[in-house]
C-alpha cells in the first residue's frame, strides 16, 4: 500500500468517522472489492467511505476512548487492504471487516488490561462517592448518570460478554450475524447474552446498594 492510499485513508478516518454515512452506499460492493483486489486505491477509498462510521462504533463501543479507537480504525482498513488479496468472499465484506476490527479491539485490550482495570475501579469508585455526596439536580442529570454507569460496568465485563451486549444492543445486529462474525454457534451467543446481561444486572444492584448504603450512613 503506497503513500497516497495511507494519506487519503488517514485524512478519511481523521475527519469523517463522526459524520453521516457515505452517499456511496449505493454502490455495488462487490465490484468495489474486485476492483480493490487489484489494486484500485479509489475503490478501496470507497469501501472505507461506507464502513468507516460503523467499524469506528463498534471500536469505540470495545475501547471507550477517542483517540485509541481512531487509531485501532484505521489499522482496521490497513490491514483489510493488505489482506484483501486473501479474501474469498466466503463470508460478506462487511462481516470480514468486522471481524478483523474486533481481533484489533482485543488486541489493543490485551495490552492495555491491567491499567485499564485499575482505571475502571478508580472511576466506579468515584462515581459512587459523588453520587453519595450529591444529589442529580433534576432527573435528565440521573438519567445521563445512570447511562454512563452502565456503559462504565459494560466496559468491564469480559470480552466475550462485553462483545455480544455491543452487537446485539449496540449494534443492532441478529443473531445470524452474530454467528457469522464471532465464529460461533447461535446457541453459545444466547448463552453468552444471558449471562451477560444477568453479570451486569448484579453489578448494578451491587452499585446501587452501596450507593444507597452511603446514603443511610450520611
Amino acid at each position: 500500500m503506497n503513500e497516497p492510499l495511507l494519506q487519503s485513508t488517514h485524512q478519511s478516518l481523521g475527519l469523517a468517522l463522526p459524520g453521516a454515512l457515505s452517499s456511496l452506499a449505493e454502490e455495488d460492493e462487490a465490484q468495489l472489492v474486485a476492483a480493490s483486489q487489484h489494486g484500485d486505491q479509489d475503490a478501496f477509498a470507497r469501501l472505507v467511505s461506507l464502513h468507516q462510521r460503523r467499524i469506528f462504533s463498534l471500536v469505540f463501543r470495545m475501547l471507550q476512548q477517542y483517540e485509541e479507537s481512531c487509531e485501532v480504525t484505521q489499522e482496521t482498513f490497513l490491514a483489510a487492504w493488505q489482506g484483501l488479496p486473501a479474501f474469498r468472499g466466503e463470508a460478506r465484506f462487511s462481516t470480514w471487516l468486522y471481524r478483523i476490527a474486533y481481533n484489533s479491539s482485543l488486541k489493543q485490550l490485551e495490552q492495555r488490561k491491567h491499567d485499564r482495570a485499575l482505571q475502571a475501579n478508580m472511576e466506579a469508585e468515584q462515581s459512587i462517592a459523588t453520587a453519595a455526596e450529591q444529589e442529580p439536580v433534576d432527573a435528565q442529570v440521573e438519567v445521563h448518570a445512570r447511562q454512563a454507569l452502565v456503559q462504565e460496568q459494560i466496559s468491564q465485563l469480559p470480552a466475550k460478554y462485553r462483545i455480544v451486549l455491543i452487537l446485539r444492543h449496540l449494534q443492532d445486529m441478529s443473531y445470524e450475524e452474530m454467528a457469522e462474525l464471532l465464529k460461533i454457534p447461535i446457541g453459545t451467543i444466547k448463552t453468552h447474552l444471558f449471562r451477560a446481561r444477568n453479570l451486569l444486572k448484579e453489578r448494578l444492584e451491587m452499585l446501587d446498594h452501596e450507593l444507597n448504603a452511603r446514603k443511610g450512613g450520611s
